[in-house]
């Protein structure tokens, strides 16, 4: 029995050692995947296009839609080009204001040939600004009043890249309906002819300031041979109805004596010419007399500046070719003030939609007269002075105003603007 039981021991213990030395498996990776990790995805938004800010100017080719009288038209011009500006066929230029020649200038003898187109070219300081330089402002004026007598002022903007020039503007406008709406204001239409004053403007022509298109030129043919048969078939029916009935009418043909008997009646010229006519001295001496008989009537007087303070009157009734303003100037400081020689001037500004002013031009009387020719005014005194001029064209934007100034302070001189 202990044999058998020794025999079992010694079974298990052999079994035992042969289980504990069987080798334990190694445990293998699991190839089924768990939680597998993400990286971020790298998320990219797309670069939007570097757009410039609008400008407020036309380039490359403009049309504009004239809907109302106040028209300001903005166009980029570069140092080497020019710009062409189309008008409707049945409207032209009847005055054109430049603005200063070294910034922009009007080819004369290209509106000679075509009077239904204005031609702009830069002058020599017209300048693009630095590349820095991100505001743009208009550099030249150009202001163009038509013979229905809407008035369009051009503001060039200096531009460096050629492509951007504007090289043809054209304006589109109904005429009847710019006639319509200044007939309504009481503003004068058709310029070429006599309705409401128009012929009478002519005399603006002989001032330098402003580029005059003689209204007998519009529709002329421009062929050598032509334009004497065209001046000489109105005006022989004019001489053919005035002259001697006895006549046969076969002898009204010659040009010459009748271009000399009936010529176009321009008295206001005439009298814009010679400076200073009877009508226009009467008439600057008697607004003189009646503003030192009631020195009262000035009111608004300007702040002083550098001792002078001004006043103005222009008188209300519209002469045929001049007009008459007095302006009182006021010596508000405590010793006598001589005035600069020239005094007072006369000056037609342009302003912005501001109201800056870019442009300044001098109008040139007809006559002047003063109540006291020394030109020294003594310590609160006034001194009055009767101006005749030829009342220009003006545009929206454009003012009159008086300027004086004295010799301690020439550079800074008084001014006042005229109500238009």
């Amino acid at each position: 029995m202990k044999r058998i039981l020794s025999l079992v021991a010694l079974l298990l213990c052999l079994a035992g050692t042969g289980f504990s030395q069987q080798p334990t498996p190694t445990p293998t990776k699991s190839t089924t995947p768990c939680c597998r990790r993400r990286l971020p995805r790298r998320v990219v938004a797309p670069v939007a296009a570097s757009t410039e800010p609008a400008s407020d100017f036309f380039v490359g080719e403009a049309k504009v839609d004239v809907t109302k009288d106040e028209t300001v038209v903005r166009l980029a011009m570069a140092q080497h080009g020019s710009v062409l500006i189309e008008l409707p066929a049945n409207d032209g230029p009847r005055y054109i204001i430049p603005g200063d020649p070294e910034m922009a200038t009007v080819d004369e003898k290209a509106l000679e040939r075509n009077k239904r187109a204005i031609i702009v070219r830069p002058g020599t300081l017209f300048l693009a600004p630095a590349p820095s330089h991100k505001k743009r402002t208009p550099a030249a004026t150009v202001t163009a009043q038509m013979r229905s007598g809407l008035v369009v002022t051009f503001l060039f903007y200096p531009v460096e890249d050629l492509a951007q020039n504007v090289h043809r503007c054209v304006l589109s406008y109904n005429r009847d309906e710019v006639v319509a709406r200044r007939r309504a204001a009481g503003l004068p239409v058709n310029l070429d002819n006599k309705e409401q004053g128009g012929e009478k403007q002519t005399g603006q022509s002989a001032a330098p300031i402003s580029i005059s298109v003689d209204p007998s030129e519009a529709g002329k043919s421009t062929e050598p041979d032509k334009p004497t048969e065209g001046q000489s078939l109105p005006n022989a029916t004019i001489t053919i109805s005035f002259g001697d009935e006895s006549k046969p009418k076969a002898e009204a043909k010659p040009t010459m004596p009748l271009l000399q008997a009936t010529p176009t009646p321009t008295p206001s010229l005439t009298a814009e010419a010679s400076g200073e006519t009877e009508p226009v001295i009467a008439a600057a001496r008697a607004a003189l007399a009646r503003a030192t008989a009631k020195p009262g009537k000035f009111k608004g007087w300007t702040k002083p500046a550098h001792g002078l303070a001004l006043a103005a009157q222009q008188s209300s009734e519209l002469k045929d070719s001049f007009r008459v303003v007095v302006v009182a100037v006021r010596n508000t400081s405590g010793e006598p003030l001589k005035l600069t020689s020239g005094n007072p001037d006369l000056t037609l500004e342009m302003v912005d939609d501001a109201g800056k002013v870019i442009n300044v031009q001098s109008i040139k009387s007809l006559h002047q007269e003063v109540s006291d020719p020394s030109g020294v005014i003594a310590a609160g005194k006034i001194v009055y002075y009767a101006i005749a001029y030829v009342a220009p064209v003006l545009g929206v934007r454009q003012q009159l105003r008086i300027v004086v100034a004295q010799t301690n302070a020439a550079d800074e001189p008084a001014s006042i603007a005229l109500a238009k």
